[in-house]
């Protein structure tokens, strides 16, 4: 097909619960394949669109745990409409990270109500 490798390789992550507001064609576009450091994995020969890939990716920090990052393909929220339901998706594409909070003084429980 024409266009570029995420015209058509496309996120289909399996859904307990069905997120309404996300049609099967609204998926995000992939940048990787199974062998690399953005790696998914479709069906080849079946399908472009992959429902397997990292469910997170971490860098530690052991000196410093104020530097260490991660990322979760969708967002820290597994709860749909909720403000964290898919706040790290395009960091999660891109292949860059967000901070991980540890300092307990700046932790703070949210409510999804």
């Amino acid at each position: 097909p024409s266009g570029t490798w995420g015209d058509t390789h496309r996120l289909a992550p399996w859904r307990a619960l069905p997120d309404a507001a996300t049609a099967p064609g609204d998926e995000p576009g992939l940048s990787g394949d199974h062998d690399c450091v953005l790696c998914t994995s479709p069906v080849p020969g079946l399908t472009d669109r992959a429902a397997r890939g990292p469910a997170a990716r971490y860098v530690w920090d052991l000196a410093d745990r104020a530097n260490s990052r991660w990322v979760v393909p969708h967002g820290a929220s597994g709860l749909p409409g909720s403000p964290h339901h898919h706040d790290q998706q395009s960091l999660w594409l891109g292949g860059e990270l967000a901070p991980v909070v540890t300092d307990f003084d700046r932790l703070t429980k949210e409510s999804d109500d």
